[in-house]
């Protein structure tokens, strides 16, 4: 009886767990491949949205990745460290700083395309195919109203 006490408490801690092993297990999947080329998931994520488009302000890329300014901030000085980013402050406004890829950054972006991106595509296929049309829009859902919550939480 006194787990039924705690109700929407337990509930949450159980949905928290679920999605915490679910976030583990792929990124234990995703960064075997990424090892290869010494780079985060997140610095994946960066270089794939920096090579759709010619070049990014840091919001942008904050917008694109849904991370906080600071935390793509630190995120590009990696990846500028590496040298397969560079910054370059606009003409127009100095206060713009816009992210371009290197050439070596346009070419990790190529060969993780080639590479990588299909692997990653088939593990989320195979995953997502555990679940039916109904499952998968009802679990985007409930995760989209949680995450929505937790936006609003002061």
């Amino acid at each position: 009886m006194a787990d039924d006490a705690e109700g929407p408490r337990n509930g949450f801690e159980k949905v928290l767990d679920a999605a915490m092993g679910v976030a583990e297990a792929w990124n234990e999947k995703t960064n075997r491949w990424l090892r290869n080329n010494q780079i985060t998931f997140a610095q994946f994520k960066a270089i794939l949205l920096l090579n759709r488009a010619e070049s990014q302000t840091l919001s942008q890329l904050s917008e694109g990745l849904s991370r906080a300014r600071c935390t793509v901030t630190g995120l590009v000085d990696r990846l500028e460290a590496k040298g397969l980013v560079r910054r370059m402050r606009s003409r127009e406004d100095r206060r713009q700083v816009y992210v371009t890829l290197t050439d070596k950054g346009k070419e990790l972006a190529q060969e993780l395309k080639e590479k990588v991106v299909p692997e990653i595509t088939r593990l989320g296929e195979r995953i997502m195919g555990r679940l039916s049309e109904a499952e998968a829009a009802a679990l985007y859902g409930a995760l989209s109203k949680l995450s929505d919550g937790i936006g609003e939480v002061q």
